[in-house]
Order: structure tokens, then C-alpha cells, then sequence
């Protein structure tokens, strides 16, 4: 068997055996986690719409700093019609998508790598052959 059958029988046989060790390993996710329930101020902090506050004015009844009001702003059709239009137009790559990048990478470097024997085998062969006197140069 050539060397690089060889590697490659090794490799496949290695990554069989580690998927099949892997999933012979305990459950693991967000779907194996138990339930815990959360505090009142977790709550609070996960659903900010829960609650409304009563005043307009929150600063009222501490006299903090209206700075956060001022940070509220609505916003103007310009603005809204160009993030519409960036959300449109942007594309996410999928699993799909990176599954072939690896593969097409993992192409090429075994294309280069065949290309690469050949051609050392090539120039091995020619130099035995040269040294043999099995090729005659023309005189």
C-alpha cells in the first residue's frame, strides 16, 4: 500500500474512532441542564417591560440626574430606513457555508501534497535512471 493510502487509511480510522468514543461520553447542552429558578432582581433584570414605572419622571423621587432621559431620543425615518436596508442586504454563513471552506481547504492541501509526490517521485526516478546509464543522450 502507497504512503499516502496508508495516511489516509490512518486518519479516517482515527476520526471513526474518535466519534465513536465521544459519543459514548454523558449528555451535555443547555437541554441537559436541571431548571433553577432565577431571583426577583434576576427576573426583573431578564423582563424589563414587566414592570412600568409610575412616574414619567423616575428622577423625581431621588433626584438623580436626568442624563438618562436625555439619552432617549427617537429615532428619524433616515436612520430607520437605513438600518431596514443594512439588515437586508447582509447574509450569514451558515453551517453549510463553513463546512465547505473546510472541505475546499482541505482539498486543495491534499491536491498540493499529490502533486508534490509526483513530482519528487518524478525527479527520483529520473536521477536512478541517469545514474544507471538506462538513458542514452544523443551524440
Amino acid at each position: 500500500m502507497s504512503p499516502i493510502g496508508l495516511c489516509l487509511l490512518s486518519l479516517v480510522s482515527l476520526t471513526l474512532v474518535s466519534i465513536v468514543i465521544a459519543q459514548e461520553r454523558a449528555p451535555h447542552g443547555l437541554v441537559y441542564e436541571n431548571p433553577e429558578a432565577f431571583s426577583p432582581s434576576a427576573y426583573n433584570f431578564f423582563h424589563p417591560n414587566e414592570k412600568k414605572p409610575e412616574t414619567k419622571n423616575p428622577c423625581a423621587a431621588s433626584k438623580c440626574s436626568p442624563m438618562p432621559l436625555a439619552a432617549q431620543v427617537e429615532a428619524t425615518e433616515i436612520h430607520e430606513s437605513r438600518a431596514k436596508t443594512l439588515e437586508r442586504g447582509s447574509r450569514k454563513l451558515g453551517a453549510g457555508g463553513l463546512a465547505g471552506i473546510v472541505f475546499g481547504v482541505a482539498f486543495v492541501v491534499v491536491l498540493a501534497m499529490g502533486v508534490y509526490h509526483v513530482r519528487v517521485t518524478r525527479r527520483t526516478n529520473m536521477s536512478r535512471a541517469n545514474h544507471n546509464g538506462a538513458v542514452q543522450t544523443h551524440v
